[in-house]
């Protein structure tokens, strides 16, 4: 009888340990009931002893404790011989490279840099947006410094609006590189449609917490928000 007993003690104790919950669990559990629908893309232990990073689809991080009562939103440093080490953006970062490594060759329009390429950039534009038509009339000092820029879609004004409409006109055009050209002097684009990577686009921008355009990434996951002279944004790219 006695091991009979200690047999179903055995066995509750394994049913137990089979539902008990993970922190990572609990965390996105608590935090949705709090915020239905709160776009978390993963949960990992941080830096902090009994802290959890909670990545949004934002592209934004939150710290939270392990019972998932308690959040800390802003950048986590580390304190280091060489300074402070801003964990958060380092991971954010490394997140945003991997997406743009990933980005498929037909969703952006590309301007080549000239002769040996040195540095990748992607910009999220907009043709009606007023520091997007800066940006771009310095195309050319950027693909003479050896960088190639990948204009990726983002309508600030979101899909299915006029803008939107026009972005797909300029993607599906015969020449795209002229087509935003002439957009981002005011140009209206002729009408077309065709499978293109707008939407996508936009929805990318909205991963990785893209808010206002020009959106400048470069392969590293670094981001400039907003308009950068060409000369200074090489400097900054370390060339």
């Amino acid at each position: 009888m006695i091991f009979k007993r200690l047999a179903l003690v055995a066995a509750l104790l394994c049913s137990h340990s089979v539902l008990a919950a993970t922190p990572e669990e609990v965390i996105r559990a608590e935090l949705d009931k709090a915020y239905p629908g709160l776009p978390i893309t993963e949960i990992t232990p941080a830096a902090i002893d009994g802290m959890y990073e909670v990545a949004l689809g934002t592209g934004d991080m939150l710290y939270a404790s392990k019972d998932g009562k308690h959040f800390v939103a802003g950048n986590l440093f580390e304190v280091s011989d060489k300074g402070f080490i801003n964990l958060t953006e380092a991971k954010q970062n490394k997140a945003r490279a991997q997406l743009m490594a990933s980005v498929p060759k037909d969703a952006a329009i590309v301007f080549p840099a000239e002769g040996q390429r040195k540095a990748r950039l992607f910009v999220f534009t907009d043709v009606d947006c007023g520091y997007c038509r800066m940006l771009h009339k310095e195309i050319g000092a950027l693909n003479a410094k050896g960088i190639e820029v990948n204009y990726l879609a983002f309508p600030r004004t979101g899909i299915n609006s006029p803008t939107y409409d026009k972005m797909v006109s300029v993607w599906c055009s015969d020449d795209p590189q002229q087509a935003l050209t002439e957009a981002k002097t005011g140009a209206v684009p002729a009408s077309k449609n065709c499978d293109n990577a707008v939407a996508n686009d936009y929805r990318l921008g909205q991963r990785i917490g893209v808010t206002g355009t020009p959106t400048l990434v470069m392969e590293d996951g670094r981001v400039i928000p907003g308009y950068m002279p060409a000369d200074e944004l090489a400097k900054s790219m370390g060339l």
